[in-house]
């Protein structure tokens, strides 16, 4: 490593484990450290799980929030610290970080930008759309991603799809289904995706009681933690009054979730909306079939009955007859999910997608 690398500061809200933080710190481990010196800052402390991660990696981690989370405070140590390490670029992900960054950075902004407009509160898509012009780059997982916030003034987005990179450990699976008290039989289904508006645990509720009386002795497995407190006890008491709380489980945050995901026999996404979702690439990534609503860029890595199944937004009957038809045909199972494998093997490749990113870095510093 030479002394003078430019300082890349990443920027995000929190470091918890959902979608685009992972991609952060998955991207890290083939981050051009030789080219570039990365640093990292996050403004919710009480969200850290991938902290220790990153640092395990040798990457400086900084938090410039408070107990409060992210003020105006918060906001000016954003600028201090990015002076004080002295950055040549900030990346900033998801729109309120994308916000503070564009006011404060001392240093021209990169914003990447994980899902459609629509998802985001009104609010939120003021803040993100009134500042979007003193972009100096922004990137997009996916077309449709970048549709959603076309009409901003400001740089048009380019289309970065999210990477992954994934094996599969056939003894973390057999733990998992131990866990779960499962026979290697057993039918399972997985979803992973954190507690959180248009995340479509309702959905998942609903489509599990179609579920069961297609398939009775299915289990279905929900992985994802709480943006509020209160969240799992919630989605848990509707499991409880649509009386499948026996076949249907709510783990809440857990690390090793991709265990589950290896074990399971079909992996299922309900959401309303979606950017490219992380978790649905490592399921193809681990050659687990998918069932998931045509919505966001789901489309764009989930071709129906070739490389996983489609369903309608906020159709719980179709999901669940879209799991029970690959539940009761294996070879039909099998051949999404070797198709879905390869595919991301060769278009959703995670170096593939840090150095393109890497790339925009050299052109926004004009090297």
């Amino acid at each position: 490593m030479t002394a003078t690398r430019p300082v890349v500061l990443v920027a995000v809200k929190g470091l918890g484990i959902g979608g685009a933080e992972k991609l952060i710190a998955e991207s890290a481990r083939v981050w051009d450290r030789d080219r570039f010196d990365y640093r990292i800052a996050y403004a919710l402390p009480w969200k850290d799980q991938l902290v220790a991660p990153l640092c395990d990696l040798g990457i400086p981690v900084t938090c410039i929030g408070t107990p409060r989370g992210m003020t105006p405070g918060s906001w000016l140590r954003l600028r201090r610290h990015a002076t004080s390490i002295g950055a040549a670029l900030l990346h900033a992900h998801l729109p309120a970080m994308g916000a503070v960054a564009r006011l404060v950075s001392p240093v021209p902004v990169v914003y990447t930008e994980h899902n459609v407009a629509g998802s985001y509160r009104p609010s939120v898509r003021l803040v993100n759309r009134t500042t979007y012009r003193r972009n100096a780059a922004v990137t997009a997982v996916s077309e449709a991603v970048a549709a959603s916030i076309a009409g901003y003034p400001g740089p048009a987005a380019r289309i970065v799809p999210n990477g992954v990179e994934c094996r599969i450990d056939p003894g973390a699976a057999e733990a998992a289904r131990a866990e779960l008290g499962m026979s290697a039989s057993a039918p399972l289904v997985v979803h992973v995706g954190n507690i959180r508006p248009h995340k479509g645990h309702a959905n998942l509720v609903t489509a599990v009681q179609a579920l069961l009386r297609l398939v009775p002795d299915a289990t279905v497995v929900s992985i994802g933690g709480e943006k509020n407190r209160g969240d799992l006890d919630r989605v848990r008491s509707l499991a409880e009054t649509a009386g499948v709380a026996g076949r249907l489980r709510f783990l809440g945050r857990r690390e090793d979730a991709l265990a589950f995901v290896t074990a399971c026999d079909v992996f299922a996404n309900p959401s309303d909306f979606e950017g490219l979702p992380v978790a649905v690439l490592e399921a193809m990534a681990l050659e687990r079939p998918v069932v998931a609503t045509a919505v966001g860029g789901v489309p764009a890595i989930v071709q129906d009955d070739v490389t996983g199944l489609l369903v309608p937004i906020r159709d719980p009957e179709a999901l669940a007859a879209g799991i029970a038809a690959l539940l009761a045909d294996r070879d039909r199972a099998t051949r999404l999910a070797v198709a879905g494998r390869k595919v991301v093997e060769r278009d959703y490749s995670l170096e593939a997608m840090v150095r393109t990113i890497e790339a925009i870095y050299g052109e926004v510093l004009g090297g």
